[in-house]
């Protein structure tokens, strides 16, 4: 395409040439998104990764590398700098944040996709935005390639938010999906989430749900105008799951296992968390499968003489991959490649991080009480493994019964040797299958505090093989 007089080109900085970084770089190098119109193109302009000579791109464009981050925040001929390096690691954080407020003061906008650093130190980053009149995008943070961020920024500005809940990690539902599918393990179903480059040779940022927490600390910001610390949320991870648990979901239950985030308001008080969730089959989230993500958004509009209504939104979208969250941060860069030197910080960042979040970070208006993490309350799924003796079921219902909830219902399947010889195998036990007594017990309404408590005791007891697993059954 022949370039047009007068186009102005903006320079990228790419900090990062992972997974992420190298999807962006395969959309720009071969032209994809390069042109955003007759008068405007993109360029990177510099490349950071320590180790640059490995990387698919480098024999083509080794000029564009470098192992300095600096050299590539500091180039004079970089607009914005994308930041796709990604870590759980608190050191490492730490760092990223630096490299982000260091862009601000060199007069550089940021977009991001790194989560972790926006949970750490939001208030922190967006307050540098604000000191050096820069913007900050995080499309590409929730959701891959669905827009939500926007969505609840700029679309439902005449909602007043009750919750907003889903299935933002697309690796712990591709685990749970094929293990639901096809009977897989839960380490069998990792293994082949790796092999396809939905999981991490070290997967504990999804699979323990702190990549879901980070998400959710985002989406609760941007709606709620809350600003939750990392841990403040009650967090369970998916690793305990076996596919035995899917059968009495299913057969039981009429139900799926499905990894949710979710933030609910009541009144004043916000509750919540992370976790896997039983979730009946008729539930639209025990339809997306693989690595889909899928995200609701319920509010409250004012519906003229009737009063006002509730009303319910879902995004669907792919959730896991370079390629879903390259395109989200392009979109960002985009937006602010076409607007650059015509917008004010004041102006941008109430429209696209949005009030609720401005009021978040800044402390200004109405607070909101975060819902201690033992305090939330739902029923519950328990699964218990334990030698078969009589009189266990009637122990354990008691011990519940001293902590006053109530059990609902007690499930139990006939089990052939063949699945008590894996379910001992997926818990790493010696005992033989004829002396295993599997069974579920589902709880009415209680707090976490109180199963933990009550677990506790019977944790206790020397018919229990191996802890308990637990979780919310969700209702609407």
């Amino acid at each position: 395409m022949p370039v047009a007089k007068n186009t102005r080109k903006i320079g990228l900085g790419l900090l990062g040439s992972g997974t992420v970084g190298e999807a962006l770089q395969d959309l720009l190098f071969r032209d994809l998104g390069k042109r955003l119109g007759a008068d405007l193109e993109l360029e990177i302009v510099k490349i950071y990764t320590r180790r640059p000579q490995g990387k698919k791109w480098y024999a083509k464009h080794r000029a564009l590398f470098t192992s300095s981050a600096e050299e590539v925040i500091d180039h004079p001929r970089v607009d914005i700098l994308v930041e796709a390096l990604g870590s759980q690691q608190e050191k490492q954080l730490q760092t990223y944040k630096s490299y982000i407020i260091r862009a601000f003061e060199k007069g550089k906008s940021v977009v991001t996709s790194d989560k972790a650093v926006l949970a750490r130190f939001g208030k922190e980053i967006w307050s540098a935005a604000e000191r050096c009149g820069r913007e900050l995008r995080f499309e590409a943070c929730v959701g891959g390639g669905i827009p939500i961020i926007r969505s609840l920024t700029e679309s439902f500005a005449a909602e007043e938010p009750e919750s907003i809940y889903g299935i933002v990690n697309g690796t712990c539902n591709y685990i749970l999906s094929e293990m639901r599918r096809s009977g897989k393990s839960y380490d069998a179903a990792l293994r082949e989430a790796q092999e396809r480059g939905y999981a991490e040779s070290d997967p504990k940022a999804d699979t323990a749900g702190l990549d879901a927490e980070a998400k959710l600390i985002l989406l609760a910001g941007v709606t709620f105008g809350v600003y939750l610390q990392p841990g403040i949320v009650w967090r369970k991870g998916i690793e305990e799951i076996q596919a035995i648990d899917f059968l009495y979901a299913d057969r039981k239950g009429r139900c799926t296992i499905k990894p949710l985030a979710a933030a609910r308001r009541e009144d004043d008080v916000l509750s919540g968390f992370v976790a896997p969730v039983l979730v009946p089959h008729d539930h639209f989230l025990a339809t997306i499968d693989g690595a889909t993500n899928a995200i609701f958004f319920k509010g409250k509009r004012s519906a003229g003489g009737d009063g006002a209504r509730d009303w319910n939104y879902v995004f669907v979208g792919p959730g896991a991959g370079g390629g879903p969250t390259a395109v989200a941060i392009l979109g960002d860069v985009c937006e602010l490649a076409r607007r650059r030197g015509s917008y004010r910080i004041t102006d941008s960042a109430s429209r696209y991080t949005g009030q609720h979040l401005a009021t978040a970070l800044t402390g200004a208006g109405k607070a909101l009480t975060v819902k201690p993490a033992d305090q939330i309350a739902a029923p519950f799924y328990i699964r218990f493994l334990v030698k078969d003796r009589p009189g266990i079921v009637g122990d354990i219902c008691q011990t519940f019964g001293k902590m006053a909830i109530n059990v609902s219902e007690i499930w139990q399947l006939s089990h052939g040797e063949s699945e008590l010889r894996e379910l001992a195998k997926s818990h790493r036990l010696s005992e033989k299958p004829g002396r295993m007594l599997p069974f579920v017990i589902t709880l009415e309404r209680a707090t976490a505090g109180q199963i933990r408590t009550a677990l506790d005791i019977i944790g206790r007891k020397d018919y229990l093989l191996v802890e308990p697993v637990w979780f919310p059954i969700w209702r609407n």
